[in-house]
Parts: C-alpha cells; structure tokens; sequence
C-alpha cells in the first residue's frame, strides 16, 4: 500500500474520530474488535492489510469499523 492511500486513509478515519469529539470504547470492545483483527488472513504485524491502519489505535476508536465489515463503529448512548 502506498503512502498516500495511507495518509488518505488514516485522515479520513482521524476526521470522523476528532468530529464525533473522540469516543473510545470500552476495553472489552478494544479486545473484541483487536481479537478479530489479530486472527484476520489481511492483519501483517499489527497493521492492517486492507487500509494499512495501525490496529491497536484503530481498534480502540469508536467511530473505526473494519474495511471488510468484521467490525463496525460503536453506536453513541
């Protein structure tokens, strides 16, 4: 993946994240959604393959959803 699909992609995911005013799940959910990701044919190290995130800050926001629909975003109470 290049650095510009890279940057595109972490901007877009920092926007939603800093415009929702930067909910972060709960750690059971960081867990969950860091399990998916750790046993995904797509995860190289701890990055993703799909969108090149890096998953343990990724996972942690609540607005991120995975890009092949395993996880979604956490819906605001």
């Amino acid at each position: 993946m290049d650095v510009i699909t890279l940057v595109k992609n972490f901007s877009r995911e920092a926007l939603k994240f800093v415009s929702a005013g930067a909910p972060i799940v709960e750690q059971d959910e960081y867990e969950r959604r860091l399990n998916i990701c750790n046993t995904c044919e797509h995860i190289k190290g701890n990055k993703c393959g799909k969108c090149g995130c890096t998953m343990s800050v990724k996972c942690k926001w609540g607005t991120a959803a995975c890009p092949i629909d395993k996880w979604g975003p956490v819906k605001a109470k």
